[in-house]
């Protein structure tokens, strides 16, 4: 239960990649190998899709987007450590690579951009510089009508919450009536 949502967006991204004319469109070459990826929130959902992708499926975590700023790797953050420094300092400032920044983060270069702690953190007013051509909401309503407007008129492509979060929910209806 714990990691399932965090699978799902794995598994959802691995079934993007298996659909050459969804891959086209993103512009992207197929496979997560090698994909550049910033994580917003390293909480239990961002923290499990962030771990599976880089440790399963070669991804390179490049910023993670934290509260109290971000940490900027672009060889790839060692997620486990960062999570390890989080958990024992309560911050991740002061860990390697430490920037202090806000949710500009998600502006920058990237392949797949995984909002995975707040609702509304694109909006109208970031949506024309988000540079990522893949967006997975791993958060709740991450993505504000009005960007997802946007990003769809720039090529953009989505992935919605409600099939990147299914991994969460139909584990918890097997928890429920087990």
């Amino acid at each position: 239960r714990t990691e399932a949502t965090g699978r799902g967006v794995q598994y959802a991204l691995r079934a993007f990649f298996n659909h050459p004319k969804d891959v086209e469109q993103s512009g992207l070459k197929p496979g997560l190998n090698g994909k550049r990826v910033i994580v917003q929130g390293l909480g239990n959902v961002g923290f499990h899709a962030a771990l599976f992708l880089s440790t399963e499926d070669n991804a390179i975590i490049t910023h993670v987007l934290e509260r109290d700023g971000a940490v900027v790797n672009s060889n790839g953050i060692d997620i486990r450590d960062l999570k390890h420094y989080l958990a024992e300092k309560k911050s991740i400032r002061g860990y390697a690579g430490f920037v202090e920044s806000g949710l500009e983060i998600l502006e920058r270069d990237a392949d797949i951009l995984i909002p995975a702690a707040m609702e509304l953190v694109i909006t109208k007013d970031n949506a024309e510089r988000i540079k990522a051509p893949l967006i997975i909401e791993a958060a709740n309503g991450p993505v504000s009508a009005d960007a997802d407007d946007i990003l769809k008129e720039r090529g953009v492509v989505i992935i919605p919450e409600l099939y990147a979060n299914a991994g969460g929910v139909t584990v918890s209806y097997f928890e429920w009536i087990k």
